[in-house]
């Protein structure tokens, strides 16, 4: 086994692309460092906006403390609470002071102001804070001040341990492990390729020598790389002095409870637990390839065990036996109690039983070693009488590697998109819990304002009454505190907002969610004729929900039109609205239709296209330069029209057959986590004119529009994205014709793709944009109707849509089909 070790560890060694590893990490580490040394301070003003606006409230209100002593005089507790406000203060004083200098040392100040502001609403007094998040803010600044912490910046951390955190997060990923197999294995199939194995069998090694020799410098290679990455990870919280950062407390949501997490925990579990999992990955590796399987049923048959343990962690939650937690669903369940110690002290021991049940599978003579049919790339071409042409592009592609390299890219952008919204689905308990307590801290706000009127007018109608009953000497009856009932109504939000957390992790918590969202509704007293889209959609999309019998989407009752989406903002405090009652009302479902959904709404199928074009799609300028095979297929003979319309019918085939299959795949994926999805969910299609009766109309937002199912606009986003290959098939087959170098024809096709969707997007309402084939490109939006809003013109919709996107590319097809001579 020595003998293999050492041939394994020589051939990592001497290879040129070993440095490229340290290199990149290194790359990485200081784009990311610089990156986020330019949008730093944002904790700072986040602090410094949140200590003013109470300092201003301080202030007012000792103004009126003040005022009333002058006037009537103050009450012992009154006077107690004047106090508690003088201290209060000081203490934000100090604590603005610090912030204003850039030090955000101010954890004692902050304990000591949490405590007074105990005490004052403890009196007589007006409350401005919301309680619950202060304890909060109170343990984290006790935490800090126990390790002799200051606050830090958490979104664009740049020298402390949440840097180091950060890029933890990056290089030991579910990405990394997977490249990690990828090396490993093709660095065993290209030794078994060269025959290295009839070598070994020749000087006498055993299977079980030679396998656990390939083993085991990739285990040690794990270690190694943990260690590498781990040391340039910390080296710039090491060379600031700030290790001691590894303490700073992280907040975590578990159900309806708030933990701080210390640094130190991801710091610890995310290399231990990416290297057992990719220590498990090599051993189930190497014991698939003694079998002699090809590549890609090696990264199905690795593939189908992760995903049964991804599903039965989103279905079933959080058990001891399931590997999947070593790289995903761990934060929850492990890091705030010290569970995690023993997960992975377990996951440990079964890596050690792998790695001896991998000995008889070594052992066993069931296979020689001696050059596989899938590993050989000297098999002789034998076509079959049809589709010759065919076969011959599918079989240069194949050896190459790109059908395969292709399909995994798809799975990984498709499956990726189905992961990170089943992942948002799991977290909406965390977003639910910010969402509730962003909503009392409004309540609280509104309730410190009325409780100041009601206060004042209790203290006008005392006054009065006084210089009533001195000059009549009669009884006065006191009348009702009109701001009392609206004080109150605070109250009892706030208390229901609080009884709702209780209810987070629930079963039943969506629709306790949107029924109290339904009672603190924005547009309840306001005149309907005043709604914009986003309130006449929420309302009608409620009574088709109703009436279909269909379970809303979580978070909130309202669809938040694109009329009020964040990025249509006026300023900053309009974006903050804008963006608050976005996240409110968040859309998230774990379905299989939900997740092609979202796949179509944030456009990806750009980025598959631009994959295509890179790896798959061929050329007849790939047969010019550096292979000349074109010469072969001519003296057949074969006309040069005939082998542009075959590379023209195989880019078509091979892109919508992967597209197919890997979407179909991955659909069953999200069916297995969250079941189909409601076909017939109502979803809003935009119109810029009244073209049919059972339009709607919004008179603020100017807008028409109605509502159609979501299957209707998947199947038609599928048609639309065929015309897209159609069309972008028909464009680059033509510069290839055009041109000499296969390279050359994917930049200019890139190129060309990019800079028209940009321009398209860019010049929208320009008059006879709705004939470029470009504007088409913006799949969800042509089908949902907004692209017809941006450009102000009906003629911009799914029809016309697909009319363009074929007629183009049809005429594109025939120029480079009537092509006589390639132009240079």
């Amino acid at each position: 086994m020595k003998e293999v070790i050492d041939f394994v560890v020589k051939g990592i060694v001497k290879s040129k692309y070993i440095l490229l590893v340290p290199f990149a990490m290194i790359l990485l580490i200081v784009s990311l460092l610089v990156i986020n040394s330019t949008q730093s301070e944002t904790t700072r003003k986040e602090l410094q906006g949140t200590f003013d606006n109470r300092q201003e409230t301080v202030n007012f209100l000792i103004s009126r403390a003040l005022k009333k002593q002058r006037h009537i005089g103050l009450t012992e507790e009154q006077q107690q609470s004047l106090d508690s406000l003088l201290s209060q203060e000081k203490y934000l004083y100090e604590i603005s002071s610090k912030l204003d200098q850039g030090n955000l040392d101010i954890s004692l100040e902050n304990i000591k102001y949490t405590k007074e502001y105990k005490a004052y609403v403890g009196s007589v007094s007006i409350p401005y804070n919301n309680m619950n998040l202060l304890t909060i803010e109170q343990r984290k600044a006790e935490m800090l001040a126990e390790h002799n912490l200051s606050f830090t910046e958490q979104q664009t951390p740049f020298n402390t341990a949440l840097f180091t955190k950060q890029l933890f997060q990056l290089l030991f990923s579910p990405i990394t492990a997977f490249l990690f197999l990828l090396i490993f294995s093709y660095k065993y199939l290209s030794d078994a390729e060269n025959r290295t194995f009839d070598f070994f069998k020749v000087n006498s090694l055993s299977n079980t020598a030679i396998y656990y020799g390939y083993l085991t410098p990739f285990l040690l290679i794990v270690p190694l790389y943990i260690f590498i990455a781990s040391f340039l990870s910390l080296l710039p919280t090491l060379v600031t002095g700030n290790i001691n950062t590894i303490h700073y407390p992280i907040e975590i949501a578990v159900g309806s409870e708030t933990m701080m997490v210390p640094v130190w925990k991801w710091l610890l579990f995310l290399p231990i637990g990416w290297g057992i999992f990719v220590s498990l990955l090599l051993v189930l590796a190497i014991c698939l390839f003694k079998q002699r399987i090809s590549l890609g049923a090696l990264l199905a048959m690795i593939a189908l065990p992760l995903v049964i343990g991804y599903v039965i962690s989103t279905q079933f939650g959080f058990y001891m036996v399931n590997p999947i937690h070593l790289i995903v669903s761990y934060e929850t369940h492990l890091l705030p109690t010290h569970r995690f110690m023993i997960y992975l002290l377990w996951m440990f021991i079964v890596l050690i039983i792998c790695l001896v049940a991998s000995y008889p599978v070594f052992n066993s003579q069931g296979s020689v070693f001696k050059p596989t049919s899938f590993l050989s790339t000297k098999k002789q071409y034998h076509p079959k009488n049809k589709w010759k042409l065919l076969q011959f592009e599918h079989v240069k592609k194949k050896r190459k590697g790109h059908v395969l390299f292709t399909l995994i890219l798809l799975f990984g952008i498709i499956g990726g998109t189905s992961i990170f919204v089943n992942q948002q689905y799991q977290n909406l308990p965390e977003t639910s819990l910010k969402l509730i307590e962003d909503l009392q801290n409004i309540y609280v706000e509104r309730q410190s304002h009325w409780k100041v009127l009601e206060d004042e007018e209790d203290m006008e109608r005392l006054s009065t009454s006084q210089e009533e009953s001195d000059e009549e000497m009669t009884e006065f009856i006191p009348k009702e505190n009109p701001y009392t009932v609206i004080v109150e109504d605070m109250e009892h939000g706030y208390n229901v907002l609080e009884g709702l957390k209780k209810e987070i992790g629930s079963p039943h918590f969506p629709e306790k969610f949107r029924e109290t969202m339904n009672t603190l509704d924005s547009y309840k007293d306001i005149d309907p004729s005043q709604w914009p889209v986003t309130g006449i959609a929420s309302k009608e999309q409620q009574r088709i929900l109703d009436e279909k019998d269909i379970t809303p989407w979580t978070i909130g009752h309202s669809w938040i039109s694109n009329f009020d989406d964040p990025s249509t903002a006026f300023d900053n405090e309009h974006y903050k609205l804008l963006k608050a009652s976005q996240e409110r009302h968040t859309k998230y479902g774990n379905s299989g239709l939900f997740s092609v959904y979202k796949y179509l709404d944030w456009n990806m199928m750009l980025f598959v296209l631009g994959v295509f074009i890179l790896l798959l799609w061929t050329s007849i300028s790939e047969e010019q330069r550096p292979n000349l095979s074109m010469n072969f297929l001519t003296t057949k003979p074969i006309s040069s029209s005939l082998i542009y319309v075959s590379k023209w019918v195989y880019n078509g085939m091979i892109a919508s057959g992967l597209l197919l299959i890997s979407g179909s795949i991955v659909f069953l994926l999200s069916l297995l986590i969250g079941g189909l999805g409601e076909s017939q969910y109502p979803i809003l299609v935009y119109a810029v004119e009244k073209y049919k009766d059972d339009l709607f109309y919004s008179a603020v937002d100017n807008a028409y529009f109605y509502f159609e199912s979501l299957l209707a606009l998947i199947l038609k986003s599928g048609v639309l994205i065929m015309a897209q290959i159609f069309f972008l098939n028909s464009l680059f087959s033509l510069i290839g014709r055009w041109l000499k170098n296969h390279y050359a024809t994917i930049i200019i096709t890139l190129i060309i793709t990019f800079a028209g969707y940009f321009l398209a997007n860019q010049y929208t309402s320009i008059n006879g944009m709705y004939l470029n084939p470009f504007v088409y490109f913006d799949t969800w939006n042509i089908v949902d109707g907004w692209k017809s809003i941006v450009a102000d013109s009906s003629k911009v919709n799914f029809i016309n849509g697909c009319i363009s996107l074929l007629v183009s590319g049809f005429l594109l097809f025939c120029m480079g089909l009537l092509s006589g001579r390639k132009r240079v």
